[in-house]
């Protein structure tokens, strides 16, 4: 049956303790911070990647008072139970307090912990029985849990008490009185104490009905999940806290959930379950799982102590994953990730930090608990939205802001109000928001976006806490009955003219109002000296921007041009900054002033703007006036920049695109592409002396930029997302047509300076076909792009365009033509390198033998799938195949093309590795030096194929036991690979892993186990636990370990080896 329930306020009434005298002496001391954890399944982990971020930032703003003080830093993350005074938590909220608080773990430890026991308990539920799994397996795991960290599973959950030791309780119900909850507490208290176990209270507070028996403690008395109602056990650590430290101050109460959920399925409890009462069962998991009620409960408790509580709860994605389903914990880190990634999560955070390094308090905590009346209604709060942060690089406006301190510390009868005016773009908002930053006087802040009334009216009514009215009036009224506190209103944007502004402000003597606006009619709200003008900087102030923007040396000469130039532009910021923009990319400063000169008269006859002085509306028109003053061939280059990332973008691409023969098998899409290009420069030598002014038409404008460094062009993200919203329906096309461009730049030649460029493509193709379905692509580009994901290791995603390109030319081609035969063989390599050998080999044999029959076994495409297909033969162990079709086409090839033809070396390096394996050393190493030699001398010495040779020779020189030479050129090789490809890149790995055998080889064992540990872990996060290449790390980690005598860490690797083959192979594992 299905429940759908609907949030009501749960009644805020304490159920107080008398504090035991015997704890007097944890009355006093700094404010008490306080963490609460919730119930929610494997969605726990969830709580630990946020503690874990939490736990990370801790450590960098702690380092940053080392460094200052001169301090040695944390080497390692601090654990949370330094941190907090008291933890409390229900269900796998509640093994998790016990990990952190209990048995004070590190927090990678508890991941680490968390994450077995998720999937030691959930992945065998059972057949029949009380409880879906079982309460056995649950029981083995927390005591193996418990050991490792006490070395005795059987450890009290009681400790002595120690000053500063951080107290842990978990929440649990008496099956037969589900009322109340139990608190399982490591310290004492003066309420029944249980003398039970750690792991008794692990399993009483996680024995969900449905999920896992019920558990008996202490007299026969049988507990249940305390889930029921307290799944969110804020109020309950509140209460707690109250009875240990209510004289002491609260520093924050810090509450992370597991992630919001929806509507809960639940079925009747079967036979075996029937002890548990049925409208409990009806009830239970929408209740556990639905923790909002409490949220908002605790949101209007701490309505006037800003930044003391904290709620964290990942809002979107963890609906779909069900309490029990351990094989989605992948799931849940990608979207608390996500969560974490938000704005205003990260801006939470910020504060929450804040108020756990350096607690302050507000409100003693008793006083916080005064008990409510019965009848006072408990209203439902709604999280309003939070007053923004100032940018880093705001300077200087101290005039203005010692204006409004004075001006708000005076006060008066009627309230303050105070009014920033000025033009958009000036810096009002800025302003506001670094006074309410610095400010210490307001008790509360609410953050009005005032933009339009809809916004204002959505924010206003978002003020008052609980669940009256929702309205404006409300919320109005809401404020002008706080007579204590001395609150702030901002209102940001109030720029429309038809916005009656007065009539959304509290009609009252307490409280202020803060008001940045366009508007200067708007200066009548306030009293005298309540308003400020937001115009020009400050002189000095803004000639040091333009020098600083213009990249100038402050030589006297140019501080002369600069005031001049900022003079000319009446100290306006924004106007400023883009002048020396400008500077730096296309003009001298002694040029600037005449340029601005000429176009004076266009600036100030734009209609839209209504200014007092006829400068202020200079700035508001800069993109639009340069938009209108480009040429067809600049707008089109400035919508192709916005369309690709926002640095990095080389005439480079350009200029091979426009060079490129390959056309494209959508003809309409062609001509419009050749088009586009025809208008940035003509083909031949001109090109580069066309492309160049339509560039410095954008940069005159300093629409884009270059880097002198990188010798690319940039474009701001804001500048990228105006001139898009500047195509308005022909967006797609630009989008096909950019895309286009970067696949026909793509070259299927290898050589060194081809391989450079397409590693500069990847951001450029991801941020294009980030929000453009490969369907709508040309195969050719799709291929293009596909080998740029391919040489970065990328496989999944060049696998995933490779599909698609391949199916798209059967569709359009047929099954036989060239390039299908061509799509097909690429596939088979992403395969192949994806330890995926059967489809690589079904694929190439299929190509091999269409390429026979259509063109001959002579010709060269026919001789590369054969040698395609040696090589999957090669890497399954099957020598004697591979080397049949490898003499074949190395004999064929020489003939054919000739001895240094890259095909003919690439042959015989083949077959040169082939002789390796099985044994023939010398034939193997004579055939290496020549393809190394001639490799150096066609392609360079850092080309992937001559870095390839190198490695292979060093294989050789192995082999036959010249260890020195193997290992001379295996280290040149690494050093070039991490250069070129990075540190992580899978060939870069194999390098370090020949490496580190050849030490092994030479008995260095210790050289040899710090490579291979290095390789085995980044092959694993690269390719998995199970891929070919990562087994094989692990095979040789296993026998360096052997090596050395560490037989148990040996054994450990050798087995999980062995079972992965096992299982991946099946039937054929011998």
């Amino acid at each position: 049956m299905k429940i759908q329930f609907v949030n009501t306020a749960l009644l805020i009434v304490p159920t107080y303790r008398t504090r035991d005298p015997d704890q007097r002496s944890g009355l006093e001391g700094p404010p008490l911070r306080l963490l609460a954890l919730d119930g929610g399944g494997i969605r726990g982990l969830s709580e630990l990647l946020i503690i874990r971020e939490v736990m990370h930032q801790l450590m960098f703003e702690e380092n940053k008072r080392r460094k200052k003080d001169g301090e040695e830093p944390l080497s390692v993350l601090p654990k949370p139970c330094s941190y907090f005074d008291l933890i409390g938590g229900t269900s796998t909220g509640g093994i998790i307090a016990l990990m952190l608080g209990r048995l004070r773990m590190d927090i990678d430890t508890a991941i680490k912990n968390y994450d077995d026991l998720a999937k030691r308990v959930f992945s065998a539920p059972k057949r029949w029985g009380d409880g879906k799994f079982k309460a056995t397996t649950l029981e083995t795991a927390i005591k193996s849990v418990v050991k490792a960290v006490t070395h005795d599973s059987e450890s009290p959950l009681l400790e002595d008490d120690q000053a500063g030791l951080c107290r842990t309780f978990v929440c649990a119900k008496n099956a037969h009185d589900t009322g109340i909850p139990v608190l399982f507490r490591t310290y004492q208290s003066r309420e029944t104490h249980f003398n039970c176990k750690i792991w008794e209270a692990a399993r009483a507070t996680s024995a969900a009905p449905t999920f896992f028996k019920r558990i008996e403690i202490g007299r026969g008395q049988p507990y249940i999940d305390g889930g029921l109602g307290r799944n969110n056990p804020s109020q309950v650590v509140l209460e707690e806290a109250n009875g240990l430290f209510g004289a002491r101050q609260i520093g924050c109460l810090v509450s992370i959930g597991a992630g919001e959920a929806g509507v809960i399925e639940i079925k009747k409890p079967g036979l075996c379950q029937r002890y548990i009462p049925t409208d409990i069962i009806d009830t239970l998991e929408a209740i556990t799982t639905d923790c909002e009620s409490t949220h908002q409960n605790m949101l209007r408790h701490f309505t006037n102590l800003p930044n003391t509580y904290f709620r964290i709860n990942v809002d979107q994605g963890m609906q779909k994953i069900k309490l029990s389903k351990w094989e989605k914990l992948s799931n849940v880190e990608a979207y608390t990730s996500q969560y974490m990634k938000k704005v205003e999560v990260a801006e939470k955070l910020a504060l929450l930090v804040s108020a756990i390094r350096v607690p302050k308090g507000q409100l003693l905590l008793e006083q916080l608990m005064t008990p409510r009346p019965l009848n006072e209604s408990v209203p439902q709060a709604r999280e309003r939205k939070r007053c923004p942060l100032p940018v880093k690089s705001f300077m200087g406006r101290e005039e203005i802001l010692d204006k409004m301190r004075r001006y708000f510390e005076l006060g008066g009868d009627s309230g303050c109000v105070f009014v920033l005016h000025g033009l958009g773009g000036s810096g009002k908002t800025q302003i506001a928001l670094k006074f309410v930053q610095e400010s210490t006087c307001f008790s509360n802040v609410f953050y009005i976006d005032a933009t339009n009334e809809q916004t204002l009216r959505t924010d206003l009514e978002a003020i008052t806490p609980g669940n009256t009215e929702r309205s404006v009036d409300a919320s109005l009224h809401w404020l002008a009955s706080q007579h204590e506190g001395n609150w702030l209103l901002f209102f940001d944007n109030a720029d429309d003219v038809n916005l009656k502004l007065k009539k959304f402000i509290p009609q009252c003597r307490s409280g202020n109002i803060l008001v940045t606006t366009r508007n200067r009619e708007l200066c009548h709200l306030s009293a005298k000296d309540g308003d400020a003008k937001v115009g020009a900087m400050e002189h000095e102030d803004a000639k040091n921007l333009l020098l600083d923007r213009a990249r100038a040396e402050e030589s006297d000469e140019n501080k002369v041009l600069a005031a001049a130039i900022v003079q000319e532009l009446h100290c306006f910021a924004l106007a400023i900054s883009q002048a020396g923009a400008y500077i730096h990319c296309h003009l001298s400063l002694s040029k600037y002033r005449e340029f601005y000169r000429r176009h004076h008269d266009k600036l100030l006859q734009n209609e839209e703007f209504q200014g007092e002085d006829p400068y202020e509306r200079a700035v508001y028109a800069t993109w639009s006036l340069s938009y209108d003053k480009l040429n067809m061939s600049a707008r089109s280059l400035l919508q192709i920049f916005s369309m690709l990332h926002h640095e990095g973008i080389s005439e480079e691409m350009f200029e091979k695109a426009a060079s490129s023969k390959e056309q494209l098998e959508d003809s309409e899409l062609q001509n419009k592409v050749t088009e586009l290009l025809n208008e940035l420069g003509k083909r031949g030598s001109d090109w580069s002396w066309d492309f160049k002014l339509v560039i410095e038409r954008l940069r005159s404008y300093s629409l884009i930029e270059y880097d002198d460094r990188n010798h690319t062009y940039g474009i701001h993200p804001l500048v990228q997302q105006w001139s898009r919203s500047t195509m308005a329906g022909n967006r797609q096309l630009m989008q096909k047509c950019v895309l286009s461009i970067i696949g026909l730049s793509i070259s299927s030649s290898f050589d060194d300076q081809d391989y450079k460029y397409r590693r500069t493509l990847l951001q450029h193709i991801s941020s294009s076909r980030a929000s453009f379905d490969p369907e709508q692509m040309a195969p050719s580009v799709l291929s293009g792009m596909a080998l740029v994901y391919f040489e970065q290791g990328q496989w999944k995603d060049a696998e995933a365009l490779q599909v698609v390109a391949m199916e798209k030319r059967k569709q359009l081609l047929g099954d036989d033509h060239p390039d299908t035969l061509m799509s097909m063989g690429d596939l088979a390599a992403m395969y192949e390198d994806q330890g995926q050998w059967k489809e690589a080999e079904a694929l190439k044999v299929m190509v091999m033998e269409k390429r026979k029959q259509l063109l001959g076994d002579d010709h060269p495409d026919t001789l590369t799938s054969m040698g395609n297909l040696a090589a999957t033969y090669w890497n399954q162990g099957q020598w004697k195949k591979a080397e049949a079709l490898q003499v074949v086409v190395m004999e064929k090839t020489k003939r054919l093309l000739g001895d240094d033809h890259p095909a003919t070396l690439k042959s015989m390096g083949n077959l040169a590795s082939t002789y390796g394996k099985q044994g023939q050393w010398k034939e193997a190493e004579a055939l290496e030096v020549v393809v190394m030699e001639k490799r150096k001398l066609l392609l360079g010495d850092d080309h992937p194929d001559t870095l390839t040779s190198m490695g292979n020779l060093a294989g050789r020189y192995r082999d036959q036991g010249q260890w020195k030479d193997a290992e001379a050129l295996q280290v040149v090789v690494i050093e070039k690979m991490k250069r070129l490809f990075g540190d992580d890149h899978p060939d870069t790995l194999t390098s370090m892993g020949n490496l580190a055998t050849m030490y092994s080889d030479q008995g260095q064992w210790k050289e040899a186990e710090a490579l291979e540990v290095a390789v085995m872990e980044k092959t694993k996060q690269l390719l998995g636990d199970d891929h070919p290449d990562t087994l094989r790390s692990m095979g040789n980690l296993a026998t360096t370990y052997s090596n050395q005598g560490q037989w148990k860490e040996a054994e450990a690797l050798q087995l999980v080896v062995m079972e992965t083959m096992k299982r991946l192979s099946g039937d054929d594992y011998d």
